[in-house]
């Protein structure tokens, strides 16, 4: 009888797992299981919509050509809409045609862009940094970045590109900013261009996430939607780790699926969209702080045993580790125009642009057309989010959080300095609200063990995969760690030759730490 492997989460960790496994570890695909209790595969690489309803997407990941893991995985996988394109082809060809070119990164009020031809660092910022990056992940446990930088720090221009680029906030982990510092020394001199972000041609959940789906199905992968895994048994040994059946509820009721000798088990434990809702263009949506569920729940069930992690290090403060996003689509051709004439580029090509003064700390990003498959030409998709939704806006009246689409865009418009187009804009625009709890809780402050190993010492059959387990030097937050961790799965489950890519290491580079130092004295 043929290796059966479970995977318990359809996100990319998962997806991404059942490819390696296939491809690399020569099982074929109906031996392949895929549970995931949603309705939709794609985990937090999500996007939907339609012309007249709106478009939604809870947010993207920025890609980077040293995501060796991710393109590994895209290279054998045919793009959405040519098969004779791969998807990671793809991504490099579009990246190369449509670049950002940012050249207005940070706006003020006025609306007037911010000069951030410095990084407004000072010698004690610089010290502090050096120190940081100099010092053990080890010696870092529990410590937020505010416990090591200085309080000059959060005022640069450098901390507001950084900060609203990658979603940090000062009461984040000392030890994922410094792996972050680590691992993107060689964006310092692209950090207000950021002409170095590679980008899918589509939303990432076609350019991504269907093209990988597609590939598996026509393996033979059996996808179990709808289906909850809510209990491991393990062979009783609390020194080894062998599980021996799941505990699951599906549509047909609750089951217990046998995991013999020689099966493998595959877990994503935890998930930053958990307990997501939405609202709409005149409700908020709802922030859900009851159990997260899910992937949580059934980490939580087994973290007794030891190695498995400690799952309450990234849930028990959610007004940490939340924020607001909004998809908006726009129809008039007046907004592209005086996007256009703010940033000097096409629209889709200005990157991320922050409101220096914001109080919400909101950023926004349109993107190229079409974005979506089938979007009709003029119609623009743009995403925005705040890192501060608690915080009342500077031109509307409630917080971020108690804002329906209509006042977003609003508050948007108003700081991009369109306050006589704005009823125009809204008449022409729908934006619909998320709210993500968790969306940042893998940047809690954590110590050593409180993330899982991907493949816990004395685990003969179990892995666990994305971004709440341990892949050394590399940073969560990102595509490239699901990936990662699941080609260590599967390398080391089936025993195969190792051949995961290092992590780039761009501080080891002379030419790297010459071009990062001398960007933090401009």
């Amino acid at each position: 009888m043929n290796r059966q492997l479970h995977i318990i989460g359809g996100g990319i960790a998962g997806l991404a797992a059942a490819v390696f496994a296939i491809r690399d570890g020569r099982l074929t695909g109906d031996c392949v299981t895929i549970f995931d209790e949603g309705d939709r595969i794609g985990g937090s690489l999500d996007a939907s919509g339609t012309p007249a309803a709106g478009y939604v997407m809870r947010g993207e990941r920025m890609l980077s050509k040293h995501f060796v893991c991710l393109f590994d995985l895209l290279s054998g996988i045919p793009s959405y809409d040519d098969p004779t394109v791969s998807a990671g082809d793809d991504i490099l060809a579009f990246t190369q045609g449509a670049r950002w070119e940012s050249k207005a990164r940070l706006v003020g009020r006025g609306p007037r862009r911010v000069d951030v031809s410095t990084f407004g660092l000072d010698g004690g910022d610089r010290l502090g940094l050096l120190r940081l990056m100099m010092r053990s992940e080890a010696a870092l446990d529990g410590l937020k970045i505010a416990d090591v930088l200085p309080d000059h720090f959060f005022a640069t221009n450098f901390w507001m590109m950084w900060a609203t680029m990658f979603a940090f906030q000062p009461w984040h982990s000392a030890a994922e900013m410094r792996r972050y510092l680590l691992r993107f020394l060689h964006l310092f001199p692209q950090l207000a261009s950021m002409n170095t972000v590679h980008r899918t041609r589509y939303d990432q959940h076609h350019s991504i996430v269907l093209p990988v789906q597609g590939w598996l199905q026509r393996q033979g992968v059996r996808f179990a939607s709808r289906t909850r895994v809510t209990d491991m048994e393990f062979r009783p040994d609390a020194a080894r780790h062998r599980v021996t059946a799941l505990n699951v509820v599906g549509p047909h009721g609750p089951r217990t699926i046998a995991v013999p000798e020689g099966d493998f088990v595959i877990f994503t434990n935890g998930s930053m969209t958990a307990a997501s809702t939405f609202g709409s263009m005149t409700a908020p949506a709802p922030l859900h702080r009851g159990e997260p569920g899910g992937a949580w729940d059934l980490w939580r069930t087994i973290a007794s045993r030891p190695g498995f992690g400690h799952p309450e290090t990234f849930t028990r403060q959610i007004d940490r580790s939340k924020f607001v996003s909004f998809t908006a689509t726009t129809t008039h051709p007046l907004f592209a125009d005086l996007l256009r004439d703010l940033t000097h580029a096409a629209i889709g090509r200005e990157g991320l642009i922050t409101f220096s003064e914001s109080s919400w700390l909101m950023t926004i990003k349109a993107n190229p057309t079409p974005h979506f498959p089938g979007q009709p030409e003029g119609t623009v998709v743009w995403w925005g989010y705040g890192l501060h939704p608690d915080k009342a806006g500077d031109f509307v009246e409630p917080s971020m959080a108690q804002c329906g689409g209509a006042d977003l865009m609003r508050e948007a418009f108003m700081h991009l300095g369109w306050g006589k187009h704005v009823d125009t804009l809204l008449a022409h625009s729908r934006a619909t609200p998320c709210m993500m709890p968790y969306v940042t809780s893998q940047f809690m402050p954590r110590a050593q063990g409180d993330r899982p190993q991907v493949v816990p010492d004395g685990s003969e059959n179990l892995a666990f995969v994305g971004q709440f387990c341990e892949a050394p030097l590399d940073t969560v937050f990102t595509v490239e760690y699901s990936v990662r961790t699941a080609m260590m799965a599967v390398t080391t489950l089936l025993g195969l030759k190792d051949r995961i890519p290092p992590v780039f290491k761009g501080w080891r580079r002379p030419d790297v730490l010459l071009r990062a130092a001398r960007e933090s004295f401009r």
